[in-house]
Order: structure tokens, then C-alpha cells, then sequence
């Protein structure tokens, strides 16, 4: 049976998905943002026509490249908000643990990626925002959301507590591994981490009821 005009071939989507793997590995590389269409299409093995017949423009294929890492990590971030770690102190511990060890198995290098192709880009500014760091911002949101409502953090504007849980963390790691400062700053950044939690508990932690049968209050500072 002949293919109806217009319609995609049957393994259209397949050689889709196996173009966006072969330039996500460029894209990925410490200089990768930079690369060209035509050097792209040359890694991912097809023609700059090719390349251009499955997404259009390098603009276009850089912007599907989040949207496909946004996928792929999903189950990670649903495990970010939702996955039940303990007391409060534990379950961020767990949080910002993951974040560092995520950041360390290439995390890092996407969000380089995106802020390198997306700081004064129309598009793929926001397509960075909503792709790659709203989601962590928004599992951070989640997982404090429960906190306060099991009265283990008091009542917030959560937005605002969830950027000042996960920036500096992420701003360090900028820092030390994809900026290099780990080679003229270095930092501990276990011992960082560990720092900035205790500032953040001591921020909005909710102290447990006194032994007399007291409300709860604030962690004393």
C-alpha cells in the first residue's frame, strides 16, 4: 500500500530519536553549544538537508534536544518529589545528595549546555527554564510541600524556598566543575552542602513540641 502524502515514514521516528542521541554527545562536550548545524549533521552521520527534514533548523533541534532530556529524566525527578526519606533533615539531605551525584553522572554538563545556548536567546532561554531547571525547581517545590504540610517546615511562599534550597547548590557546582574553580577555588562541596542545609533548616524548620506539650516553634538559630 502506497504512503499517503504528507504522512512520515514508519521508521521516521526511530532515525529521529537516533539523530537526536548522536548530537546530544556533541552537544553535551564541554564546547558543544557551539557546534554548528553542518558540523551536527556531519557527527550524526547525514546530510545538512537530512538534519534540516527532521527538525527544521539548529535553533529548532537544540530546543527538542532539552525537551528529550526532560524526558529521559522523569523518573528521576518524580523520585525528587515524591520518594519518602525520613525526617525533614533527612529527606532534603537525600534531595541535595541526588542533585550532587546527578550533577557528577552529566547532569552538570546539560545544564551548561542550556544556559551556554540559552543566556540572551529568545527561545532557548525559556526552553532551558522549562525543560531543565523548572523541573528541579518544581520537584524541590513538591517534596517541601509535603514537609510543610506534615508541619515539619513552616508555611511559605515555597517557590521562594525551593530556589534558595537548589540555586546555591547549583551555582557551586557551576563553580567547581564546569566553570574550573575547583582549580583556582577549590571547595568541599560535601562540606557545602552539608553548611547550607543547616542554614536552611535553621531558616524554616519547625522545632518539635517541648516535652511540657508546647506548640512547636522555630529551630532556635
Amino acid at each position: 500500500m502506497a504512503r499517503v502524502k504528507g504522512s512520515r515514514n514508519a521508521d521516521y521516528e526511530k532515525e529521529r530519536a537516533r539523530l537526536l542521541e548522536a548530537v546530544r554527545v556533541r552537544l553535551l562536550a564541554p564546547d558543544g553549544a557551539q557546534t554548528s548545524f553542518r558540523e551536527l549533521a556531519e557527527v550524526a552521520g547525514v546530510s545538512v538537508a537530512t538534519l534540516r527534514h527532521y527538525f527544521g533548523s539548529r535553533e529548532a533541534l537544540l530546543a527538542d534536544v532539552m525537551v528529550e532530556m526532560h524526558r529521559q529524566g522523569l523518573p528521576y525527578l518524580h523520585a525528587a518529589a515524591t520518594a519518602l526519606h525520613g525526617s525533614v533533615r533527612e529527606s532534603l539531605q537525600w534531595f541535595l545528595g541526588q542533585m550532587l551525584l546527578g550533577w557528577r553522572m552529566g547532569v552538570g554538563a546539560l545544564h551548561a549546555f542550556g544556559l551556554t545556548a540559552g543566556v540572551g536567546h529568545q527561545t532557548l532561554g525559556p526552553v532551558y527554564v522549562q525543560e531543565l531547571l523548572e523541573p528541579t525547581l518544581q520537584a524541590a517545590e513538591a517534596r517541601l510541600s509535603r514537609h510543610i504540610a506534615d508541619g515539619e517546615l513552616r508555611h511559605c511562599e515555597v517557590r521562594h524556598a525551593a530556589l534558595q534550597l537548589v540555586c546555591p547548590v547549583v551555582l557551586g557546582l557551576l563553580h567547581q566543575v564546569q566553570l574550573s574553580g575547583a582549580k583556582c577555588r577549590p571547595l568541599d562541596v560535601e562540606r557545602f552542602i552539608a553548611d547550607h542545609l543547616e542554614t536552611f533548616l535553621r531558616a524554616y524548620a519547625v522545632a518539635p513540641p517541648s516535652e511540657s506539650g508546647g506548640a512547636p516553634g522555630r529551630l532556635p538559630g
